[in-house]
Formats: structure tokens, C-alpha cells, sequence
């Protein structure tokens, strides 16, 4: 099976193989404007997935709970819905979310899904892709090309540095070497299954205003903090919120994903795949009360200063050929007993307000919603009017 490898099956990194097996996938919802028939969306949607085919694939185990993604012609789902007689309505994402399908990062599932559904005024496209498979930013590249292609208007393709290099595989679903059912697994990854499965995610919206933004950036001033927007919206989240995300703790772990791609020399901008690593912050929750929103964030600055650069990045991660590689002795150097009940993750993505304008204007369509794959965490986003807000999603109830 080895001389196989980087043809059609890609080996999973050590970092991906404990962290993605078993965890819940990355969604976003895309509503497509134009008229045009659901057939010819979908023949752009083939014709993207042949330049970017990491999104034709399952998932294989190829030894003791190591696992790869498999090349194959059924690795992605195209699903349609029936039309709906009416025009698109924001109020109804919560149930569309139901209705599409939602893939699973288990042995001998696709990883890779797009439900479409008919409007008067448009297709909704919802769209759920394994963690295993591609981060945020790789999501939406694919769905820059998408567009691109579908609109016959070039893009810049995926770099090479992590795609299959030969012919699509056969895959066999009553291979039980490579696929394992799930009691088979470790406890580790049916954890994961269980508490994706029962449990109920709340969620709330925050708005941030520039005056707000500004008065809290000249207080800090003041103590000769230099702080951002990002680690100030962060601060204040957490002093607002960590007894109702966490209430069952008294100490917080803030993670904060810092991404490869800017920092890394050797990895490239249009790398489709994992290319996060996180920087841990732990907080008591009497500190995040008794400190001030400059305080936090001061802090956080500095946590994340310290690997946020060439240095560090080079350390902890390196191009195998098949990927990024983390080292995980530096990784678990720095990172703090994993618990679901203490971690809260703070993601960026207002930057990604600049790639939506690349493809999504009043005239083409929106991107609705983008939920990633945590169940506890602030995702900072930026509406097109420049408006910043947070989605917070939490496992227990948020008002």
C-alpha cells in the first residue's frame, strides 16, 4: 500500500490523526443569486473538485489508528433538495442546516458534501467538509474556484504541496482493514462521536462598533498597552460570557489557531489543507473578572507574539510529502491537559471579508453562515459593510 502513497492515498499527519478523526466537520451556508439551473452548478462543482481533489475522498485506516485520505470517484455528495416554491428567507437557515447533509471523519466516509436547494431567487448551497480534508481558508478558496469556474473567470489553482498525484482509487466498503467500524476505534475518537451527537450547541451574535473598538484601544493607551481589534473583542467575550460557556470550571484555556501560511517560508498561501497551529492562554475565572478588557488582551498579545513568527514556526512545523508536518514534542510542550470543559477557541476570519469580495458581490450571492468545527469558541467575522461581530457558540445556554 505505501508505493500508493501521495498517488491516491494521503497519510494523515500525527497532528491531524488526533485532533480531526471523530470531530465535527466545517460548514458553510452560500447563497448563489444568479439564475441558472441547479445542473450547471453542479457541473462546475466536478469540474473544481478535479483541480482541487483532496475533496473526492474518504477516509481509510492504513495501520494502528493511523489513517489517510483515499482518492475515489464517490468521495464527494452531491445532494439535491427539492425546490422551494418561495424566495429565500434568512429565517430559515436554522432549518436548512438540518436538512443538508453532514459528513462524519470516520473510516470509510466521504468527506466532502454539498446540498443544494432551489429558490424563486436563487440556490442555496450548503456545504460540510471533514477537518481531515481542508482548515477555513482552504473551504473558501474552493469556494472562490467554484465561483470562478461557474462564471468561466480564471483563479488561481491549489498548490501542489498537498493534492493527489496519481489516478483515482477503488474503493471497497467491505474492507474491513480499512474500514473499521466505530467500535473498533479508539476511546479517544468515540468520545468525540458521542458528544457531537448529543450535544446541543447555543449560540449568540455580538456587534462591535468602531466608537467601541476605539474607546477601548485609548484606555489602554493610557497603560501603554498596544492591543488589536482581535484580541480586544476576545477579551471582552471572554469577561461576558466564560461563566456561561464553562460554567462547570474554574480555569479557562483560550486557544487561539495561528496560521502557517503567513508566517511559514516554505508553506504556501493557496495550501489546501490543516495549516493551523494553536497558542494556549489559561485564565482562572477570577482573573477574568478582576482584570480589565485591556488587561486580557495585553495578555493575549503577548502569548501569541511569542510563536506567531518565522522562528517558532519552523520549529513546530515542516512540508513531509504529503503535507504539513506539526512536531508534536513542541506542540504538547506548550499546550495544557485538553478538556471540552474548560477550552474555548478564538478564531479570526474577519480577513476573510477581503476573499468573499473576490467572488461574492450583491450580484452573485453571500456567504450566510461559516461554522467551524468547535463547540465552545468566539468566530470573529466581518459583515461587507465593514461591520465586525462574533458568532459564540457554546454548549450550554448563552442568555
Amino acid at each position: 500500500m505505501e508505493h500508493r502513497y501521495g498517488k491516491n492515498i494521503l497519510p494523515l499527519s500525527t497532528f491531524d490523526n488526533e485532533n480531526f478523526i471523530g470531530s465535527p466537520p466545517l460548514e458553510i451556508l452560500f447563497f448563489y443569486k444568479k439564475d441558472l439551473p441547479i445542473l450547471k452548478l453542479k457541473e462546475s462543482l466536478l469540474k473544481t473538485i478535479h483541480y482541487y481533489n483532496l475533496f473526492s475522498s474518504r477516509l481509510i485506516m492504513i495501520g494502528d489508528h493511523k489513517f489517510a485520505l483515499l482518492y475515489c470517484t464517490d468521495g464527494a455528495v452531491a445532494n439535491d433538495l427539492r425546490p422551494v416554491d418561495a424566495c429565500f428567507d434568512d429565517s430559515r437557515i436554522a432549518e436548512i442546516r438540518k436538512e443538508m447533509v453532514h459528513v462524519q471523519t470516520l473510516p470509510g466516509e466521504p468527506l466532502f458534501a454539498v446540498t443544494g436547494i432551489p429558490f424563486k431567487n436563487g440556490i442555496l448551497a450548503g456545504i460540510s467538509c471533514s477537518h481531515a480534508v481542508a482548515d477555513g481558508i482552504s473551504l473558501l478558496l474552493f469556494l472562490y474556484a467554484w465561483m470562478c469556474i461557474t462564471d468561466g473567470k480564471n483563479f488561481l489553482p491549489p498548490s501542489p504541496q498537498r493534492l493527489f498525484q496519481g489516478p483515482l482509487a477503488h474503493f471497497d466498503p467491505t474492507d474491513r482493514a480499512l474500514v473499521p467500524p466505530l467500535s473498533a476505534l479508539n476511546d479517544q475518537i468515540r468520545e468525540k462521536v458521542d458528544i457531537d451527537n448529543v450535544a446541543e450547541i447555543f449560540t449568540a451574535t455580538e456587534y462591535f462598533t468602531d466608537d467601541f473598538l476605539n474607546a477601548i484601544k485609548a484606555e489602554a493607551e493610557k497603560e501603554n498597552y498596544d492591543i488589536s481589534n482581535h484580541q480586544i473583542m476576545t477579551a471582552f467575550l471572554l469577561k461576558k460570557y466564560h461563566r456561561k460557556i464553562l460554567p462547570d470550571t474554574d480555569r479557562i484555556v483560550l486557544k487561539n489557531p495561528i496560521n502557517l501560511r503567513d508566517i511559514h517560508p516554505d508553506i504556501d498561501p493557496m495550501y489546501i489543507g490543516s495549516s493551523n497551529f494553536n497558542n494556549f492562554i489559561q485564565f482562572t475565572k477570577e482573573e477574568i473578572d478582576r482584570l480589565s478588557i485591556s488587561q486580557i488582551a495585553s495578555r493575549i498579545k503577548k502569548s501569541i507574539a511569542d510563536v506567531r513568527n518565522e522562528s517558532y514556526a519552523r520549529e513546530i512545523a515542516h512540508l513531509s510529502p504529503y503535507g504539513i508536518e506539526i512536531n508534536m514534542d513542541v506542540f504538547r510542550r506548550n499546550r495544557p491537559p485538553y478538556s471540552v470543559g474548560t477550552n474555548v477557541v478564538s478564531s479570526n476570519l474577519t480577513h476573510l471579508n477581503d476573499l468573499e469580495s473576490m467572488f461574492v458581490g450583491p450580484e452573485t450571492g453571500s456567504l450566510l453562515h461559516i461554522g467551524l468545527a468547535v463547540q465552545t469558541g468566539f468566530t470573529m467575522l466581518k459583515e461587507k459593510s465593514g461591520r465586525i461581530f462574533a458568532q459564540i457558540t457554546g454548549r450550554h445556554p448563552l442568555t
